[in-house]
């Protein structure tokens, strides 16, 4: 399947497996990969359409390292040798960052090992994977915005940061009051955390280790605030992972930028109860609450990714969740006074996106 804000999303993949990159790389695209090793080795390239290799990623379990290359009309350069982070039968998540300059790759949250071009990066076409891995899913973003998502542009977007990007100033979101700064890391756009949430790695937020990282995962059950403006026809974008054990999670969209301002839209999926709580809070005080089962396709349980959208129309709010439409809420509080995007509990945020 396919989503309009960025590039193909895809679950449950044969191996080997092969997806086009459209449109072509570009600084800040990234590449999400998740799944289990299952033997030896096996590899990831970025490639054209005549099978040149612009960054080769080979896992090799049997030799305890991950090679890096590149193989311009099928010749092979100098490998690199760096770490193994892969574990036979554990499952993973990869992140390939591509910048101006090289790939970074991030495992786990954790920053891996780093890539400089020896070709032009938009010359890469193609993801193939292959080897002795099973593959759960594979997402291409582009670089055409923000952590790969449209540019964000007209009454809906985000404010340019107040600060210069790491990535050649692109435009991201605005910082919100330092008591409200995201968990996110610094780059790409992405307000910087608050010193309680900054990482052992240096001091930025895990999964690339520097300043010039973009947004990583932040630890589950942080609660995080993103400042966000919407109106009639906005869509928010919200990506992440549902860990293995979670009960439940919440997303708000706040009137302000603290934990105890209103809530115009409370979206709690319940996992330990199979439900679905939908609310307001107006002066401090909540509304009725709305609850409804699970629906019997719903597309999202502990241990999985999540995609999420919520969509504001002139009478509500509307939620799809891995492209499935999952919940409706009639607006209580009027969405033009929505300031921020709350998540907290029991998800993990990769990346979150507006139009």
């Amino acid at each position: 399947m396919h989503f309009s804000y960025g590039g193909g999303m895809n679950y449950g993949l044969p191996v080997p497996y092969t997806t086009q990159i459209t449109p072509s790389l570009s600084n800040g695209a990234q590449i999400h990969i998740s799944g289990t090793p299952t033997g030896s080795r096996f590899e990831i390239n970025l490639k054209s359409y005549q099978n040149d290799v612009v960054l080769h990623v080979n896992p090799r379990l049997d030799d305890g390292a991950i090679i890096l290359n590149n193989a311009p009309q099928g010749n092979w350069g100098t490998e690199e040798r760096h770490a193994l982070p892969f574990h036979r039968g554990a499952r993973f998540t990869m992140v390939i960052l591509a910048t101006d300059r090289s790939f970074k790759i991030a495992v786990n949250n954790g920053h891996v090992c780093e890539f400089y071009h020896r070709s032009p990066m938009h010359l890469a076409q193609q993801v193939e994977i292959k080897g002795d891995v099973t593959l759960e899913s594979v997402q291409v973003y582009p670089g055409t915005g923000p952590m790969g998502f449209p540019p964000m542009g007209g009454d809906m977007a985000f404010a340019p940061p107040s600060f210069p990007s790491a990535f050649g100033g692109n435009p991201g979101f605005c910082p919100p009051p330092p008591s409200a700064q995201s968990a996110f890391g610094g780059g790409m756009g992405y307000c910087p955390p608050p010193p309680s949430s900054q990482s052992t790695f240096g001091g930025f937020t895990p999964g690339f280790g520097s300043p010039s990282a973009p947004p990583s995962m932040p630890t589950t059950g942080i609660p995080s605030i993103q400042s966000c403006r919407i109106n009639t026809g906005s869509r928010i974008f919200v990506q992440g992972f549902i860990p293995v054990g979670a009960n439940r999670f919440e997303l708000n969209l706040l009137q302000g930028y603290s934990d105890g301002d209103d809530i115009a839209f409370h979206f709690n999926p319940r996992f330990d109860t199979r439900t679905i709580v939908k609310n307001h809070r107006r002066n401090g005080q909540w509304g009725q609450e709305e609850n409804q089962p699970f629906p019997h396709h719903m597309p999202l349980a502990p241990g999985a990714p999540i995609h999420l959208q919520i969509s504001c129309q002139m009478d509500k709010y509307t939620i799809f969740m891995n492209n499935h439409l999952i919940a409706e809420f009639y607006h209580k509080i009027p969405p033009g006074s929505v300031m921020a995007l709350q998540y907290k509990g029991d998800i993990t945020i990769t990346s979150v996106g507006q139009m």
